[in-house]
């Protein structure tokens, strides 16, 4: 279980890779677009004005009042195709509407370029050259859809494997940060945040929280006696056989050395009695495979609202402390309580 509200960094190169794979499906086409807009744009102004010059050369500026006789001449000057793109052209003469077109109409958006023609300076008529920019974009949309398909097969393949490899990694270091190694148990480092979240959550719904504080009695004498792989073993058991006896909605935490700490939800310090002697009960009736028996001494201390971490914590602490001066192998509430023992 993890404790961070933060993003891991996989989370984080995940969202980078999918934003430029984005971006680039969304950039390169339309400066794809752009720079084949600006390329038909030149293409049609250089074809308009060069056949403009031609006409005004060759046909309408030697006499305009024959462009009727002479539109065998004039259509055979217009193109109807440029770079493979498909082109019009119609010259429009001032009073007489279209004289010669070539080419079909195109399909909107359309390009658009207008020539002057000139008969000694006096503007006689208009050379019209317009090409569709619908092929454009397809083309672009098509490179769009290439690019989605290519960007999001290699982001898939990045998510799959280098980024699968790093969120294994951030969850084990995570893990080992928040966890102890030898029990497997949550450690101190993550109660804080627990506390915080818990006692929020208490006071919003009006519930209450209690902290139990336990310890292994004479545990210095098992490490001396059996040695220390005998003192991990009695720690690990000890560590299941709590772990199977508290609520899932509990908190069992390594507090330090044979010191154990249980942030138990939802419990008033009725429930917490229960809880402190059920498992004084479980552990001095467990068999550890010593020749003696091993025992437990508990506190616990039920947490008024407003209370931080540190006095719930003093509290609990210092009735298991008054557990073991009475003898161990018992409980003691906090707080200045009369005390109570069992066993």
């Amino acid at each position: 279980m993890s404790f961070s509200d933060g993003r891991s960094l996989a989370d984080l190169l995940r969202l980078v890779v999918l934003l430029l794979v984005a971006l680039v499906a969304l950039v390169v086409p339309v400066l794809h677009f752009d720079i084949q807009r600006r390329y038909l744009e030149g293409n049609l102004t250089t074809l308009s004005l060069l056949t403009a010059e031609q006409l005004m050369r060759q046909v309408i500026a030697r006499n305009p009042e024959l462009w009727d006789y002479e539109e065998g001449r004039i259509t055979g000057l217009l193109r109807d195709e440029l770079c493979g793109v498909g082109v019009r052209q119609v010259i429009r003469a001032e009073a007489k509407g279209v004289v010669a077109e070539v080419g079909e109409s195109p399909v909107s958006p359309v390009l658009v370029h207008r020539a002057s023609l000139l008969d000694a300076g006096r503007g006689v008529g208009v050379l019209e050259t317009s090409a569709s920019l619908r092929p454009l974009l397809i083309d672009s949309l098509l490179l769009a859809l290439a690019l989605i398909v290519v960007g999001g097969s290699l982001a898939a393949l990045f998510c799959r494997y280098p980024l699968a490899r790093l969120r294994r990694a951030e969850r084990d270091i995570r893990y080992l940060a928040e966890h102890d190694p030898l029990t497997g148990l949550l450690n101190r480092h993550v109660v804080e945040a627990l506390f915080e979240r818990e006692s929020a959550r208490a006071r919003r719904h009006h519930l209450q929280l209690s902290i139990i504080i336990f310890d292994i009695d004479h545990f210095k004498r098992v490490n001396d006696q059996h040695g220390h792989d005998c003192g991990d073993r009695v720690l690990r058991q000890l560590a299941g056989l709590v772990s199977r006896h508290v609520r899932a909605s509990d908190y069992l935490v390594r507090w330090g050395g044979e010191e154990f700490l249980v942030l138990s939800t939802h419990t008033d310090l009725a429930m917490a009695r229960a809880l402190v002697e059920k498992l004084r009960r479980l552990v001095a009736t467990h068999d550890f495979g010593l020749p003696q028996s091993v025992t437990i001494s508990l506190g616990v201390c039920a947490c008024s609202p407003g209370d931080g971490l540190e006095r719930c914590v003093s509290c609990a602490d210092a009735a298991m402390y008054r557990a073991k001066r009475a003898g161990r192998n018992r409980w003691f509430e906090g707080e200045g309580e009369d005390s109570t023992t069992e066993g």
